[in-house]
């Protein structure tokens, strides 16, 4: 029973983000994810509400959201671009320093007895060394940095991820829908495919959890189980 209370708890501490537990991953890998997730269902079997959903977000507001994501999404791949011209850089220097101190080390007195090579080891230490320090000290990340700080203040918040979670099982109700088909993307009368991953499916469960509708948080965790056993695996 004391077993049973501790996971009760720990799994608690997980679902609704607070502080983790000393040791607890940051992350859900796919082993761990289903092991909670059993556990979870095992401590909350049985106990069953359901609560009314409300979505209060607006399609043109979502509109909105679609193109502020593909801005960041291109402002994050110009930051990796320039990480990466800024990594083949000193590459290029790592693999010239690693070619040129081969040679040097293998004869240090005949190689500074020529006085231009002494002359190069003083100015690449004093000099070429100190502007390797400085790139890679560049803050390449700070215009993405900035973008996302100025879009952030117009992400959506717990609430309305919570709000839109609870949308998706009112439709779930009404048209009377298993967690797998809405998991699927196979709705009534949608244009595109659109297909939740474990991890959605996680944070469906975690969602009805969190608003103390264990029905549906059962519903989702063992959708869950479902797509761990089917071979999926959890990224988050």
């Amino acid at each position: 029973m004391k077993r049973q209370l501790v996971t009760t708890s720990f799994l608690h501490h997980l679902l609704i983000g607070q502080k983790r537990p000393r040791n607890a991953p940051r992350t859900l890998p796919s082993v761990t994810m289903k092991l909670w997730v059993s556990a979870l269902l095992m401590a909350w079997f049985g106990v069953l509400s359901c609560v009314q959903a409300e979505f209060f977000t607006s399609i043109g507001h979502m509109t909105d959201l679609i193109y502020a994501e593909k801005e960041l999404v291109q402002s994050l791949k110009e930051y990796i671009l320039v990480e990466e011209a800024k990594l083949s850089k000193i590459k290029s220097w790592a693999n010239k320093m690693e070619a040129l101190t081969s040679k040097s080390a293998a004869d240090a007195e005949g190689y500074l007895a020529h006085p231009v090579n002494a002359y190069k080891l003083v100015k690449r230490l004093n000099t070429d060394w100190p502007a390797l320090e400085d790139l890679v000290l560049q803050d390449s990340a700070a215009g993405f940095i900035a973008n996302l700080s100025v879009q952030r203040q117009f992400f959506p918040t717990d609430e309305d991820e919570i709000g839109a979670a609870k949308a998706l099982m009112r439709l779930q109700d009404t048209y009377r829908l298993d967690p797998g088909t809405i998991s699927r993307g196979e709705l009534p009368g949608t244009k595109y495919q659109a297909m939740l991953s474990v991890d959605d499916c996680f944070g469906m469960g975690r969602s009805a959890y969190n608003e103390g509708d264990y029905y549906h948080t059962v519903l989702w965790m063992e959708q869950v189980l479902k797509q761990l056993d089917a071979g999926e695996e959890a990224t988050t």
